[in-house]
């Protein structure tokens, strides 16, 4: 399941170093960020208490790190969202647009998915995700709009909603990884009111986001959603996503955290770039240039590619291996010179 904001992420965000406080430097997803999640288990969990001086402990949370996310946020080029902002994406079809100025983090749409239902979302109306400067009972209110796709159900619509976020606690986060002393707990709600030509429904979400200071992303997240949909469908589902970062993996690099093995060579290249994986998972090769935007798609047989590059330009590209289930299984960078 996609979170609607990436859970603020699944958005790469932050805090500063010396203070619980969110602000745009240090919290909105800057073009080059990258990080990485792993799910874990969501069975009896509790988002824990609120306040300062709050414990937050999912020390022994077990993680399962084949299911692994690796986000990128790029320069948007997607006109139907702001130009000039950023888009957050582990995949093509797992991407999260966003615009941010030093007042507020704005979420302007992208890819949804609770249970086995999924949609685009295109706001007219934006969800203001963080007010900035951001830290314990700040809050973020606004009234939201736009369109709707629901592509199993050949379904486009209108929505109305509301957005809320809420900075309710801060203390101390642990985690498998460690123990973290200066930690901001943001949560994030919102309704969806959609109409389309066969039906009506709701999209509710709430997302309970864990940040530490001088850490730039969510270091865990608890999301639970429920897409209903009334007749003639009438359908409900709703699931509970529980993921979780290593800090180490955040920045404007290449991720080590990668759930197969692959080898490309020659890098650099100037005619041809192969690919070579003994996952049976890997099934696309997705090539970015330095702005983000997607320049090429290959498929993968039998665990190889040999990708022509001959007409790329000289120049830093990045590349995502992805699964069978949609699902981001490696990244990383070449460079093509002539």
């Amino acid at each position: 399941m996609k979170k609607i904001y990436l859970s603020l992420l699944s958005l790469a965000c932050g805090l500063t170093v010396n203070a619980q406080t969110l602000t745009d430097a240090n919290h909105s997803p800057a073009v080059g960020d990258m990080s990485t999640t792993w799910q874990c288990d969501s069975l009896a969990i509790t988002p824990g208490a609120s306040g300062a001086g709050a414990t937050w402990n999912f020390g022994t949370i077990a993680t399962h790190s084949s299911v692994v996310n690796n986000y990128t946020a790029a320069v948007n080029t997607n006109t139907s969202y702001p130009i000039p902002g950023v888009a957050v994406a582990s995949s093509i079809n797992n991407i999260s647009y966003y615009k941010s100025t030093a007042t507020d983090l704005k979420y302007w749409g992208g890819n949804i998915f609770v249970g086995g239902l999924s949609a685009t979302l295109v706001y007219t109306a934006s969800a203001i995700t963080a007010s900035y400067p951001m830290s314990l009972n700040g809050t973020a209110n606004s009234v939201t709009g736009g369109s709707i796709s629901i592509p199993s159900l050949s379904q486009n619509g209108t929505f109305t909603g509301n957005s809320k976020t809420l900075a309710d606690g801060t203390g101390t986060l642990i985690l498998p990884s460690g123990t973290y002393n200066n930690g901001i707990r943001v949560v994030t709600s919102q309704t969806i009111n959609f109409t389309a030509p066969l039906g009506s429904g709701t999209v509710t979400q709430i997302n309970y986001d864990y940040y530490e200071a001088g850490v730039k992303n969510s270091l865990f997240t608890i999301s639970t959603s429920t897409f209903q949909i009334g007749p003639p469908f009438s359908s409900t589902s709703t699931q509970t996503i529980v993921t979780r970062s290593n800090p180490s993996t955040v920045g404007v690099k290449e991720n080590k955290q990668n759930a197969i093995d692959l080898v490309v060579f020659p890098n650099p290249s100037s005619a041809t770039l192969n690919f070579v994986t003994e996952s049976k998972e890997a099934k696309l090769i997705l090539i970015y240039d330095i702005s983000g935007k997607l320049v090429d798609t290959q498929t993968i047989t039998d665990g190889k590619l040999k990708l022509n590059v001959s007409a790329y330009n000289n120049g830093l590209y990045m590349y995502s291996v992805i699964g069978n289930a949609n699902q981001t299984l490696r990244t990383g960078k070449v460079t093509v010179s002539h």
